[in-house]
């Protein structure tokens, strides 16, 4: 695991933490994203209940998840992000991931929803706590036609595991998921399939001072050399009959999520930092069902998350 950035970012979290608890509007306008990955998204939880240890709990201001990363973000805010790592030993364990003929593989959302509403397990969102969270939350959802944007979780029809479930329809997997939200109601797939990285649009829209980013997956310049050369190629292939649009955004993934973290590394007003995984950290893909490598995976993210606080934080806090 790796901290790239500034460190004043996390402890910014801690001044703005300390003014609410004095009742004071906090110094800070705090974004936090996390990035997709499928079941690698285990370390999103991990790095979110970290923060909790750490005593953050209203501190950020403004929440963006793609793909599984909703999982770990709606525990947070629901009061409960250490049972958020369940979520996803409990998918393992129950076949959300399935393979088919010929070695296809599936994802059973369904089994996810379940896990998000408590159906089979206490792991369930709070939406009432949810809504009431001083974070605001939005979920990246890509439409049918290709475009992405950034939809308001807590205001997601029915619900915001709903949301979550939208963001992480990849096409080729799983079918499209239907989202309300305002008046309309309309299908979506993975955000990550047009905005991997929501590094513009989410400053374009919060204007914060400062970002933080937690990543689920390495910079693709770390990826398989598979991912890193033939998935561009071969992804259209997975998705015919889909509109051009989305088959080029699924295409050009790991390109879009290496420009925008390029264009993060280049803010200069904007205090910033990203906490990913490493060349050498535990290998994971989005469709590892491994329940041992997953908790592994999780204890090094979050171990590594636990240390960054201790080192961020003002004297006498941690």
């Amino acid at each position: 695991m790796k901290l790239e950035g500034d460190t004043v970012a996390l402890r910014r979290l801690f001044e703005n933490e300390q003014a609410l608890a004095a009742g004071q509007t906090p110094p800070h306008r705090i974004l936090v994203i996390g990035t997709g990955g499928g079941m690698s998204c285990i370390r999103t939880a991990a790095y979110l209940a970290a923060l909790r240890d750490a005593g953050i709990d209203r501190a950020i201001d403004h929440a963006i998840t793609v793909s599984g990363a909703g999982g770990g973000m709606g525990a947070f805010l629901s009061g409960m992000p250490h049972r958020a790592i369940r979520i996803f030993e409990t998918l393992a364990l129950q076949g959300f991931i399935q393979s088919g003929r010929h070695g296809a593989r599936s994802m059973q959302l369904k089994k996810l929803g379940e896990a998000l509403r408590g159906e089979h397990s206490p792991v369930a969102f709070d939406e009432k706590r949810i809504r009431n969270h001083r974070t605001t939350w939005h979920v990246v959802a890509t439409r049918m036609t290709g475009e992405s944007l950034l939809i308001d979780a807590k205001l997601a029809l029915p619900d915001s595991a709903q949301a979550v479930l939208a963001s992480s329809a990849f096409p080729s997997l799983t079918a499209p998921v239907q989202l309300g939200f305002g008046t309309a109601a309309e299908d979506f797939v993975d955000g990550a399939c047009g905005m991997p990285m929501p590094i513009s649009a989410g400053i374009k829209k919060f204007r914060p001072d400062t970002v933080i980013v937690l990543e689920s997956r390495p910079h693709p310049k770390f990826l398989p050399w598979f991912e890193r050369h033939l998935w561009p190629m071969l992804a259209p292939m997975f998705l015919r009959g889909m509109p051009a649009r989305l088959r080029q955004g699924v295409a050009a993934m790991d390109a879009t999520f290496a420009h925008e973290a390029s264009r993060l590394a280049r803010l200069q007003r904007i205090k910033w930092c990203r906490v990913t995984p490493a060349d050498d950290s535990i290998v994971l893909s989005p469709l590892t069902t491994d329940v041992k490598l997953l908790r592994k995976a999780a204890s090094e993210a979050g171990g590594f998350m636990r240390a960054a606080m201790r080192d961020a934080a003002p004297l006498g806090v941690v």
